[in-house]
């Protein structure tokens, strides 16, 4: 998984109200009634009472829903097939039926890693020699194409400077591998047609593709034997040394072949590396008895490692959704701008433009009554009592806090024809494969070009990520298309529910929260180490306020947070986040009705129910690395019942008597 500087929040989404229109997601009351077990006592476990019910259908299900996050990501995937298929003109949409069509060829994959100037000996037909393969151009032409190779190539935020990008090289993933004996048998099986394919006989291709695979068990077994790994946080070096320590990998020929063209210098260029996996490598590719190391296995490896990367015919096999999920995530990675002005039109109509201005602005007066909210909390509390100094600093971070909303873009040169890879328009149709490996050679430049200097100034247009983040060296929040396609849809069908329910506590404990939660990680353990312009600070909090906060922080860390320590940011955020949505959401009500305690649950119950579900756990390979965003999350029911056992609101609304546990005696707050 990549790592990202970025403090991220998986899974934060608003309430799911009713299910989209497309067939065939069924409708659900506005109360989501149905995903409620009123029969579990709200004071006991409310999680189990607000989300004891829920449940994902099979056509979600079919696109990786398992919990509201995904249930969300699914129907936006629905509504984006259901136009996809009955749409005939689109330029995506033609690009998503090729993608579906059977036309696909391997020599369109072959062609273009023989391009990168290596000869592959399995495509010599009058040659078995493999001694002028070099696998150096092999493994740099992969990454060309956003393919890995003997190693991942990420170009990720720097976990230390977020203004800066910078190279990690990390273990390749081994999904295709997978984990058990039939995982393996499937994915041998793949390779032998593959090999096929190219003109080898059955026999050999059989055997061929049986070293290929116990090749690549052997670089899966140069990764520690904890499946649940994580990526280790390493001071970046430069390149220059990298290859000192590491010459075998020529790594500094490796990073000339993929930065051609650039001003570029291997004494300052930074990198991030798994060392312990890279020196096992090395080990792997110094032996010289051919029966340990054979170069033709090693070519042919990397030779289907980019029809591999993108699926090529992986899904022939398979069912109509698991092809549809995969070619829509193509289009969601390699035209995501693109992706996401469609499905803003699809969700709000033809006037789309003036509806999302329109929802941008309202999501902008929202973020200012919670930053007004949070000042008031920083004027109050105790952290900076007879410390005014400390208390200004605090709050220029927060004012200078800025929240970044996607851009909308229009769909240009992305026409299938002749020149699609290049930007042309409408001509002769070409084949999927190369408008493909075209686009991603295109997304591959962007990324290394941002290594040197060009900004990222954007939200992530990501259409169909329903997260939010917060850039902790950027001071800023971002809220990606996914999240605002959902935000704008469930506006649409509060205005449905007024009549039962206050509408907007059910938006205050959803978006409101969202951006409340990315807020308070300004101010957490992390966060208060920063200053207001995302430099890092330390020793600009005097120890008294230090002390202080770590003595409010401290309840973070008691017993009802399982595996706190590596939680404890993200539970701040939960509670303090949530403290502040409600603030916020009261504050606004003062100036309309009383409210009282049936406005309060509606809060409460949309704010639990943005955790429905069950946390994703992996692939079901286990073999996939979980970044440390990942793994500093609690699970879904303790996040709901431990946020709101800190709220004595939540307690005066189910009147939860002392003693029960939705009431525990010791109450988490820090502002």
């Amino acid at each position: 998984m990549e790592l990202h500087n970025a403090r991220i929040t998986i899974g934060i989404i608003p309430l799911l109200l009713v299910a989209l229109l497309v067939i065939p997601v069924h409708s659900q009351d506005c109360q989501q009634e149905n995903d409620m077990d009123t029969d579990e006592p709200p004071c006991e476990n409310f999680y189990q009472h607000a989300c004891g019910n829920w449940y994902a259908n099979i056509f979600q299900r079919n696109l990786g829903a398992h919990d509201m996050h995904s249930k969300w990501s699914a129907n936006l995937k629905l509504k984006l097939i259901h136009h996809f298929e009955n749409v005939d003109t689109t330029p995506l949409s033609n690009y998503y039926r090729s993608c579906l069509s059977a036309g696909q060829t391997l020599r369109s994959y072959t062609e273009a890693m023989e391009r990168s100037g290596a000869i592959f000996p399995v495509l010599e037909k009058n040659s078995t020699s493999s001694s002028t393969f070099d696998w150096i151009l092999a493994n740099a032409a992969l990454r060309q194409y956003g393919a890995q190779g003997l190693w991942r190539l990420l170009v990720q935020d720097n976990w230390q400077s977020a203004e800066q990008r910078i190279f990690y090289l990390l273990p390749p993933r081994f999904d295709l591998l997978g984990e058990d004996t039939m995982s393996e048998f499937l994915y041998q099986r793949y390779l032998k047609i593959l090999l096929i394919e190219l003109g080898l006989r059955v026999r050999r291709a059989a055997l061929l593709a049986e070293r290929l695979v116990e090749f690549e068990q052997s670089l899966r077994h140069l990764l520690p034997k904890n499946v649940e790994q994580t990526l280790v946080l390493r001071e970046p070096q430069a390149l220059r040394e990298w290859d000192q320590q590491l010459p075998h990998l020529q790594l500094k020929r490796y990073f000339g072949i993929l930065l051609e063209g650039l001003d570029w210098d291997p004494s300052t260029l930074l990198i991030v590396a798994d060392m312990d996996y890279l020196q096992g490598l090395q080990r792997i590719l110094r032996t010289n008895p051919p029966n340990e190391l054979n170069p033709l296995i090693l070519s042919t490896w990397l030779l289907l490692q980019l029809p591999a990367h993108f699926e090529l015919r992986m899904h022939d096999d398979e069912n109509l959704s698991s092809q549809r999920d995969h070619c829509l995530n193509q289009l969601r990675l390699l035209m995501p701008a693109a992706l996401g002005r469609l499905q803003m039109e699809l969700v709000l109509g033809a006037n789309y433009r003036e509806e999302y201005d329109t929802a941008v602005q309202q999501v902008a007066l929202l973020f200012r009554d919670l930053k007004l909210q949070f000042e008031a909390a920083l004027n109050a509390t105790k952290v900076f009592e007879q410390d005014q100094n400390t208390r200004q600093l605090a709050r220029e971070k927060l004012r200078a806090m800025r929240l970044i909303t996607p851009r909308l873009q229009e769909a240009q040169g992305y026409a299938v024809g002749s020149g699609a890879g290049s930007g042309a328009g409408s001509g002769a149709v070409s084949s999927w494969d190369v408008t493909l490996m075209q686009l991603s050679l295109n997304q591959a430049r962007l990324e290394f070009r941002q290594v040197f200097g060009e900004p990222v100034t954007a939200a992530p247009a990501d259409p169909l990520a329903v997260n939010a983040y917060y850039r902790l060296k950027l001071n800023r929040i971002e809220l990606p298309l996914g999240l605002m396609a959902t935000s704008l849809l469930q506006q649409q069908e509060q205005q449905k529910c007024d009549k039962d329910l206050d509408s907007q506590a059910r938006f205050s404990a959803g978006l409101g929260y969202i951006i409340a939660h990315e807020m308070v990680h300004a101010f957490d353990y992390d966060g208060i180490s920063y200053d207001a312009a995302g430099q890092l600070a330390n020793g600009q909090w005097p120890a008294r306020a230090i002390i202080k906060f770590g003595l409010k922080a401290i309840c973070y860390l008691g017993n009802r947070y399982s595996n706190a320590t590596l939680t404890v940011n993200e539970n701040i955020a939960d509670s303090e986040g949530l403290r502040l949505a409600l603030d916020m959401y009261l504050a606004r009500r003062r100036n309309g009705s009383n409210g009282g305690e049936e406005h309060l649950r509606s809060f409460f119950v949309a704010f639990a129910q943005n955790w429905c579900g069950v946390a994703a756990t992996g692939t079901g390979t286990g073999t996939e690395t979980k970044t440390p965003q990942q793994l500093q999350h609690a699970g879904h029911a303790e996040r709901v019942n431990n946020v709101l056992g800190n709220m004595p609101e939540f307690v005066e609304a189910f009147h939860c008597k002392a003693g029960s546990r939705m009431n525990p005696a010791d109450k988490c707050r820090i502002w």
